[in-house]
């Protein structure tokens, strides 16, 4: 993301509908998080990780609501 900052990570992954906060250990739901907690910007930095990443994993869910529901939430 260009705007790389704790609030907007926030509000996407917030905005998001269909895929739910979390992490995957190979469910069918779709889940979106990101290694960005708003006060590890250090160690981010250190991990050479952007404080933009959003990691997203693709369950069994309809592909095109996926995919709406993703640009729905990054606009």
């Amino acid at each position: 993301m260009k705007d790389a900052t704790y609030e907007t990570v926030k509000k996407v992954i917030n905005k998001a509908k269909v895929f739910q906060i979390g992490v995957s250990w190979g469910s069918f739901e779709s889940l979106i998080m990101s290694p960005n907690y708003g006060n590890n910007a250090e160690q981010l930095k250190k991990e050479h990780t952007s404080q933009g990443l959003i990691r997203i994993s693709v369950g069994q869910g309809d592909v095109e609501e996926l995919i709406q529901d993703l640009k729905q939430a990054l606009e």
